[in-house]
């Protein structure tokens, strides 16, 4: 006889249905992968069936599982709505609120903004994630996403609060020792980039000629330690080339620029704590707009 259910249970087993492994789907769920494997493992056991076999890529579903899947995702669709609906009745700025943002960004110029926020609402918690994962939204694995792209998902509210423009730099030292007389130049200097793919490396490669890069790093507050060390000459956000003063910048044509989106689930964006964080967030950036933009 099989044992009565724990739906909980079922939100690990979904997933790691989507990621392919417990450790993949610890870091979407917060929670260490062990405790992944015995929320799984216990599904299993009250259901009577394996629902995930292993693979030389990960995990995968069963048969069983498969059969599963599909009433499994209709399930979790309903919680998460009924959370949402549940949080948006709290009429008090008490509660967490989870944040989401590119990397660079969450630790250069949100952290600060976020932590002085939090001191002004102390039964506010803020918990900031500046990995660049795509969290999920309407599964509330964050309530406010900071985006440099316009999510299309029709569930989710999406405002336009500014844009973060990119520029070469370099130190001050090196620059004294090698001064650069124009972008020509570039092409025989040592380059600091982001990854390929990237608008701003591509920029960079294009006014270097193609020149390769000595240094890459997916972290622009890599690119910008690597810079200040005197490693060569960076593409960085002027927000955080500009506040460096052993950096000089180094202006250029057609610089690249990204535009800034603030992103909630509908449900969510009159909650009192999430819309206080939405509405603080969009002042700051409109008071750091020349920050930001380099104007």
């Amino acid at each position: 006889m099989h044992s009565m259910i724990n739906w909980d249970d079922l939100r690990f087993v979904a997933a790691v249905a989507r990621q392919g492994s417990l450790l993949r789907a610890a870091s979407e769920l917060r929670v260490d992968h062990t405790t992944v494997g015995r929320r799984v493992d216990s599904a299993e056991r009250s259901l009577g069936t394996k629902l995930f076999a292993r693979s030389p890529s990960g995990l995968v579903l069963t048969a069983a599982g498969e059969e599963l899947l599909e009433p499994l995702r209709c399930v979790e669709d309903a919680v998460s709505a009924l959370e949402r609906r549940a949080s948006a009745e709290r009429s008090d700025l008490v509660g967490t609120v989870k944040v989401t943002s590119p990397e660079s960004f969450g630790i250069a110029w949100l952290a600060p903004r976020l932590a002085t926020f939090g001191r002004r609402h102390p039964g506010l918690r803020i918990e900031l994630d500046p990995s660049g994962s795509m969290r999920d939204l309407g599964k509330q694995q964050a309530e406010v996403a900071v985006r440099f792209f316009r999510s299309k998902d029709k569930a989710l509210v999406v405002r336009r609060v500014g844009e973060v423009r990119h520029g070469l730099y370099a130190a001050s030292a090196y620059l004294a020792r090698f001064p650069l007389g124009s972008a020509a130049e570039l092409k025989d200097r040592p380059l600091l980039m982001g990854p390929p793919g990237d608008p701003e490396t591509a920029w960079l490669a294009r006014l270097a000629s193609g020149a390769p890069a000595v240094f890459t790093s997916p972290v622009s507050v890599a690119l910008a330690r690597a810079a200040r060390a005197g490693a060569g000459i960076a593409v960085l956000p002027r927000y955080l080339g500009d506040a460096e003063p052993e950096l000089a910048y180094l202006p250029m044509p057609d610089e690249p620029r990204d535009p800034l989106w603030l992103t909630v689930h509908r449900d969510l964006r009159s909650t009192p704590r999430v819309r206080a964080v939405l509405d603080f967030l969009a002042e700051q950036c409109q008071r750091d707009k020349a920050a930001l933009s380099g104007a």
